[in-house]
């Protein structure tokens, strides 16, 4: 298919439409990157598809969330001398392989004979068990690591949870004993340069023996940290080197799970994406009032009620179109006065072959036929588009 033929039919918008739809980045990459396609058999496939999806999706109310892009995860693991993921693309996989999970699960527990091709496309790709299993257990929902996430992550969170204890109470102690409350401008201890520290009006900096650590953006306050909790303030720092040390252990740890099931990972976030594009064409059919037409080789034009889908989309009042030829006939020839719908009759013919070719639905009705053109190639006299209510249009298809 020639690029102007695709700009002159408009069909990028429809690209743009569908796209609109998709939940992901890589969802909407993918639906912009759609086309024509000469096989036969995929495309009768992904009809199906499509008719399944519609009605799972309807009967179920299953509905796919925006999930991230993996594209640089995937890349960051070729990186040479095998680098460990961080916590935030390990979390982005979860999301992916938690709604992947979901829908796997739904499809999967119904035994109903009306979505088989839907089931195995979803349920079909091996399944990364070991990594699900994993981040879901090391992994909260908001992606920290959890303390269980190894037996000495664990214990070093005990002892970091002991000294806030620790210092809150000799805080406490030390404020109360030496009624020190009308010197700070908050009662609570908080957190400067990562150690425990006073807010301390910064009149009264000079009557505790201390260290400032930092000064509040008005100056009022300064951050005092007393002596008494210095030494508990350096065992805080060794234990959140020892916290860090142990979280990259686990980080490594899952980087390495995920290393050996890649190939598991990269099929469930493409089923993903696969999905994703397959509930955007279901969303398009409902805003197109739309349908899969049939492709039959040998067959002769037929559809039924067509309308222009863009002139849908733009909630303009659309007159429906039988274009039909007889077996046998390969010339449609229209004429008329200006304005009289030749273009738009033109164009729909066009611009639904394009989308038919392309797996996508139709604005016609059911019974509506096709046969699998090579080419769609346009010879317009302008570039006006149906909103200028004038042009000269020549289609030739084949």
């Amino acid at each position: 298919m020639e690029s102007r033929t695709y700009q002159q039919l408009e069909f990028p918008k429809i690209l743009q439409a569908l796209a609109g739809f998709a939940v992901s980045e890589a969802g909407v990459s993918s639906c912009l990157g759609l086309g024509p396609s000469a096989d036969l058999d995929e495309l009768a496939h992904q009809s199906r598809l499509q008719e399944q999806a519609a009605r799972w999706s309807g009967e179920t109310g299953f509905r796919l969330s925006p999930f991230p892009p993996l594209d640089g995860l995937f890349l960051f693991l070729d990186r040479p001398g095998e680098p460990v993921v961080d916590q935030d693309g390990l979390f982005a996989l979860r999301q992916v392989l938690q709604q992947a999970k979901q829908a796997r699960d739904l499809i999967g527990s119904s035994e109903s004979e009306r979505w088989v091709e839907l089931r195995a496309a979803i349920t079909g790709p091996a399944w990364p068990e070991t990594v699900w299993s994993a981040l879901s257990r090391c992994l909260d929902p908001e992606g920290r690591l959890r303390d269980e996430s190894s037996p000495d992550l664990l214990a070093v969170r005990r002892q970091i949870r002991q000294i806030h204890q620790t210092c809150t109470k000799k805080v406490k102690d030390f404020i109360l004993g030496e009624n020190l409350g009308h010197y700070l401008q908050d009662e609570f201890m908080t957190i400067s340069s990562d150690r425990y520290v006073l807010p301390l009006k910064t009149n009264f900096k000079g009557r505790f023996q201390g260290i400032i650590h930092d000064y509040s953006q008005t100056g009022e306050t300064c951050y005092f940290e007393p002596m008494f909790l210095v030494e508990l303030n350096n065992r805080l720092q060794e234990l959140k080197r020892e916290e860090r040390e142990e979280e990259r252990k686990v980080l490594a740890y899952l980087t390495g799970l995920v290393r050996a099931e890649r190939e598991r990972v990269v099929a469930a976030f493409a089923m993903l994406v696969d999905l994703d594009v397959l509930l955007a064409k279901c969303a398009l059919a409902v805003a197109l009032d739309a349908r899969p037409v049939e492709l039959r080789a040998g067959a002769a034009p037929d559809l039924r009620r067509a309308r222009h889908p863009l002139l849908v989309l733009a909630g303009v009042e659309v007159h429906p179109l039988d274009i039909q030829l007889e077996e046998g006939q390969r010339v449609l020839i229209i004429s008329g006065g200006n304005a009289g719908g030749k273009t738009v009759c033109l164009k729909t013919l066009g611009l639904c072959a394009l989308m038919a070719l392309s797996g996508l639905p139709i604005p016609a009705d059911e019974g509506s036929v096709l046969p699998p053109w090579e080419k769609v190639l346009l010879i317009m006299g302008d570039e006006q588009s149906l909103e200028g209510h004038v042009s000269t249009f020549t289609g030739q298809i084949r």
